[in-house]
């Protein structure tokens, strides 16, 4: 049975703001986040994970839900 949920990698940028009178402000950094995508969907679960291993550890726990409730339907 194919997987339900898959994990999607997001680009992120982090802009760094500056208190009043400083003139100088450091540049933006660009990163990356994960989402869990319902692939029957398209749309997304929960609200992100900055690490890569907590996304796959819970949609790995979505599918085998998934997985369960199809069999016993």
């Amino acid at each position: 049975m194919e997987d339900i949920f898959v994990v999607k990698r997001c680009n992120k940028i982090i802009i760094h703001g500056r208190r009043a009178g400083e003139t100088d402000h450091q540049p933006p950094d660009a990163a990356v986040w994960y989402r869990i995508k319902d692939t029957r969907t398209n749309g997304f679960i929960g609200d992100g994970y900055d690490l890569e291993e907590d996304a796959r550890r819970y949609c790995r726990q979505l599918n085998a839900k998934s997985q369960v409730t199809a069999r016993q339907g």
